[in-house]
């Protein structure tokens, strides 16, 4: 059943990103690792373009141990929010590191330019794992102006956007205003497939 899902979440990603700049998905907690293997198994299957992944969900490391293929990924940058804060940051060829998700304009700063180094006819991708954490770790006003900065800035540079966002009611407002700037929602249930 697990392939099922993770199939059934990459081809409405793929879908998405076809016709969409940004796609917000909005997902229940216990769907969470079944996006990431969806998303990280997309990047493994289409060297040719550009991702960078900001994580503010788990640290790197950890998901390098979960998804031992990322490792082999040279088309993907990650940008982690959380492992300095939580005492880890062992260095990765592939990995920035951030001090804290309360840090937006070097995070913002480190986003464009991991982008730089990109040619202008590669497809280019940002994941930003999770809203729902940054508006944890941060003011929700400041996330919101944050993130309208990102958007704008993705769709002048021809970077298409994906946020993730997991559903948490003390939050919901707050989410449902940043995850309705994309062009596209998805909104995955337990029920989905």
């Amino acid at each position: 059943m697990a392939n099922v899902l993770i199939n059934g979440l990459k081809e409405r990603i793929s879908n998405a990103l076809s016709i969409n700049q940004s796609i917000g998905i909005l997902i229940p907690g216990n769907t969470y690792s079944d996006l990431t293997q969806a998303i990280f198994e997309r990047f493994i299957s289409k060297p040719e373009e550009a991702w960078v992944y900001v994580t503010v969900t788990k640290p790197y490391e950890t998901l390098a141990k979960q998804y031992e293929f990322i490792n082999e990924c040279i088309n993907v940058k990650f940008i982690d929010c959380i492992s300095r804060v939580s005492g880890l940051s062992k260095p990765y060829n592939n990995v920035t590191f951030i001090e804290s998700p309360t840090m937006l304009e070097k995070l913002s700063l480190e986003i464009m330019n991991n982008f730089k180094q990109v040619g202008e006819c590669t497809k280019k991708f940002l994941v930003i794992d999770s809203l729902t954490n940054f508006i944890i770790y941060n003011d929700p006003e400041i996330i919101t102006e944050f993130f309208y900065q990102i958007i704008n800035r993705t769709r002048a540079r021809d970077i298409h956007t994906i946020s993730i966002a997991i559903e948490e009611k003390d939050i919901e407002n707050y989410l449902n205003r940043l995850i309705y700037l994309h062009d596209k929602i998805l909104k995955i249930k337990d029920s989905f497939i």
